[in-house]
C-alpha cells in the first residue's frame, strides 16, 4: 500500500504530507484547490516529464516522495530482480523524484540514484492510475487486447511470441536482402566472370609492374651504363695506375708515421676501410657488367607487359598494379560468394520456415488461452455491469484470427497477418440495452458510460492483477444518483483487494471511502498554498453535506451525509 505521500515545494503544495490508509481512500477538494496537482505529484512519481514551472519557489528544488509499505511477496520479488538498487525483505519502498529549480531532476530508489527508465518500471509495480483521459484509451482496440491478455494471464506468452516474432522477422529481412542480391548477382554474373577470366590470364604481380619499369629503364641504357661501368672498373682497380693501386702506396707511407699520433692512425685506419670499399665496388660493377646486355627481346616483352598493365589501369580506372591485383581478387572473392548465395537462400528459407512454425504455434496457444478466459471475463463484467446500474447490459469480447492477403503466415491454408498483439485481432462489444444491436464502446457507450465500464473490467481483473495501489481520477464524470451510490459500492468491493485513491466529487462516492482527506487552500501572507487534510466524522459529513447543497448546507443535507455514511 502507499503508506505516505509528502510532497515539497510542488506547484501549490509547500510542504504536505499525506498518511494514507488501508482500503478506499477519498480525496475532494473545490475546484483550484490542486486535485490535479496531487495527481500530478503522483505522475512525478511514476517518470513523467518534469517541469520547472510547478516549483513553487524558485530558488529551492522540489521533492515528492512516496513511501510503499505491506506488499506482497510477488511486488517484492519482482523488486529484487532489479539490480539499480538492494531492498530487504520488509523494508518499505520508497520512490523519491526532485526537481531543482534549472528543471533538471533526479529519482531515487530506497535512496539510490536511479534512471528515469528504472522509476517508471518500478513504479508500474506500485500503482495504476486511471484518469478520464483513460477512457479514451478503453476504446483503442490494442489496449483492449492488453486488458485481456492481463485477465488472461497471458502475459509471459506474450512476451515469448515478440521475442519469437523478432527472430523471425530479422531472419525474414536478411532472407529478402540475399534474394535482392542474388537477383542483382545474376545480372552481373557474365560482366564479372569475363573480368576474373581476363584478369586471371594476365597473371598480374602486385609488384611486378614496378619491378618492369626499372628493369626497362635499364634495358634502354645498357650501352651508356657498360661504357661507364667498364671505365669505374678500370680506373677504380683493374689499370697498373688505378685509384686503389696510388691509394695503396700512399697508406703505406702513412702507416710508417702512424704511431707518431692517435688522431692520425685513427685517421689512417678509417683510409684502410676505404680502400676496401674501392675494391669491393670494383668487383660489384664487374659482376653488373655480366648481367647487363642488350636483349631486345627481353626488352620488347617488358615493353608489352607494361603495356597490358597501362591499359587496365585505364580499363579498370586504378593507379597502379597493385591496385590491379587487389580489383582482381575482390571480383573472384565475389564471385565465390554469390556462387554460395543460392545454397545460403536454401538454407535461410528453411531455417526460416522452422522459425514462423515456432511463432505459429506460440500464436495459436496465445489464442487458446484468450479464447478460454473470454467467456469467465465477459460473465464477470456482465455482473459487474449490473453493479454499476446497466441492468441489461451485455458485455462480448470478440477474438478474431488476424487474415489478411500479405499475411506472411499461413494457418490452414490462410494468410495471416502477425502485429506484437499475436496472430489476433479483438473488440469489446456492448449492447446497453435490449433490442440494440451489439457495438463497439465509442460507437454505443456515452463518457460516463465508458467511464462505469471502465471500472467495471478494473473490479473483473482486479483477482488477476497484482498492482498495490489503484488510482482513480474523477473517472465518475458524467453520472449521479443512485448510479453514482452503485459506482462507490464497486469501488468499495474493489478495496477489499487493493488500496484505492479516488479523486471525486461525487457526495455518494465521497461517503464510501475508508477514509477521507480534503484537499484545501489558504493564503499566507501574498501567497497562496495547498493542502490535504484527513477529515474526521464530523468534519467528513459537513464536507459530503456540502457536495450535495453547496457551501452552507442545510439540514437535509446533512442529515442526508450522515445516511449515506451509515450505509
Amino acid at each position: 500500500m502507499l503508506k505516505t505521500l509528502y510532497i515539497r515545494n510542488y506547484a501549490l503544495f509547500k510542504d504536505s504530507r499525506i498518511d494514507f490508509q488501508d482500503g478506499l481512500n477519498i480525496l475532494t477538494g473545490e475546484t483550484g484547490a490542486g486535485k490535479s496537482l496531487l495527481i500530478g505529484a503522483l505522475g512525478l512519481i511514476m517518470g513523467k516529464r518534469a517541469d520547472s514551472s510547478f516549483v513553487f519557489l524558485y530558488d529551492e528544488k522540489c521533492i515528492v516522495e512516496a513511501t510503499f509499505t505491506k506488499l506482497a511477496p510477488i511486488i517484492m520479488g519482482q523488486l529484487k530482480a532489479f539490480e539499480d538498487f538492494d531492498i530487504e525483505e520488509d523494508e518499505e519502498i520508497i520512490l523519491r523524484r526532485e526537481i531543482r529549480p534549472n528543471g533538471k531532476s533526479r529519482a531515487f530508489v530506497c535512496d539510490t540514484p536511479v534512471s528515469l527508465q528504472v522509476l517508471r518500471e518500478v513504479s508500474a509495480l506500485l500503482l495504476d492510475l486511471h484518469g478520464q483521459h483513460d477512457n479514451q484509451v478503453l476504446l483503442s482496440n490494442d489496449k483492449q487486447m492488453d486488458l485481456l491478455d492481463s485477465y488472461a494471464g497471458s502475459e509471459d506468452l506474450l512476451e515469448q511470441f515478440k521475442m519469437q516474432l523478432k527472430r523471425a522477422n530479422e531472419l525474414a529481412s536478411t532472407l529478402d536482402e540475399l534474394i535482392e542480391k542474388d537477383k542483382n548477382a545474376k545480372q552481373q554474373l557474365e560482366y564479372l566472370n569475363y573480368q576474373v577470366k581476363e584478369l586471371g590470364e594476365a597473371d598480374l604481380k602486385a609488384d611486378e609492374e614496378e619491378e618492369l619499369e626499372q628493369e626497362l629503364n635499364l634495358l634502354q641504357n645498357s650501352e651508356g651504363v657498360r661504357e661507364t661501368l667498364n671505365l669505374a672498373t678500370e680506373k677504380l682497380y683493374q689499370q697498373d695506375v688505378s685509384i686503389y693501386s696510388e691509394l695503396s702506396e700512399l697508406m703505406e707511407a702513412l702507416r710508417k708515421v702512424s704511431n707518431v699520433n692517435n688522431q692520425l692512425a685513427a685517421t689512417v685506419n678509417e683510409l684502410g676501410d676505404v680502400l676496401e670499399k674501392i675494391k669491393d665496388a670494383s668487383f660489384g660493377f664487374q659482376d653488373m657488367l655480366e648481367t647487363i646486355e642488350s636483349d631486345p627481346q627481353r626488352l620488347a616483352f617488358i615493353e608489352e607487359r607494361l603495356g597490358m598493365y597501362h591499359t587496365f589501369k585505364l580499363k579498370y580506372q586504378v593507379k597502379s598494379g597493385e591496385e590491379l591485383v587487389q580489383l582482381y581478387e575482390g571480383i573472384a572473392e565475389k564471385l565465390l560468394e554469390y556462387e554460395s548465395l543460392e545454397e545460403r537462400i536454401k538454407e535461410l528459407r528453411d531455417k526460416l520456415e522452422l522459425e514462423n512454425e515456432k511463432l505459429i504455434g506460440l500464436g495459436l496457444r496465445l489464442e487458446e488461452k484468450r479464447q478460454l478466459a473470454r467467456p469467465e471475463l465477459e460473465r464477470k463484467v456482465d455482473d459487474l455491469l449490473e453493479q454499476v446500474g446497466f441492468q441489461k447490459a451485455r458485455f462480448n469480447v470478440e477474438i478474431e484470427r488476424a487474415y489478411h492477403p500479405q499475411g506472411k503466415l499461413e494457418i490452414n491454408g490462410e494468410a495471416v497477418r502477425t502485429s506484437s498483439n499475436g496472430i489476433n485481432k479483438s473488440r469489446f462489444l456492448i449492447q446497453t440495452n435490449p433490442g440494440i444491436p451489439a457495438g463497439q464502446l465509442a460507437q454505443i457507450a456515452s463518457g460516463g458510460e465508458i467511464s462505469r465500464v471502465m471500472l467495471a473490467i478494473k473490479a473483473a481483473l482486479a483477482e488477476k492483477s497484482s498492482f498495490p495501489v489503484m488510482i482513480f481520477d474523477e473517472i465518475d464524470t458524467g453520472i449521479s444518483g443512485e448510479i453514482a451510490n452503485k459506482v462507490g459500492d464497486v469501488m468499495r468491493l474493489l478495496a477489499k483487494n487493493f488500496q484505492i485513491l479516488s479523486i471525486t466529487h461525487l457526495p455518494q462516492i465521497a461517503a464510501k471511502g475508508h477514509a477521507h482527506f480534503q484537499i484545501r487552500k489558504r493564503v499566507e501572507g501574498e501567497q497562496t498554498h495547498s493542502f490535504v487534510q484527513q477529515l474526521e466524522h464530523d468534519d467528513r459529513v459537513n464536507i459530503i453535506a456540502q457536495m450535495i447543497s453547496g457551501d452552507q448546507p442545510t439540514a437535509s443535507a446533512i442529515q442526508n451525509a450522515e445516511e449515506l455514511i451509515g450505509q
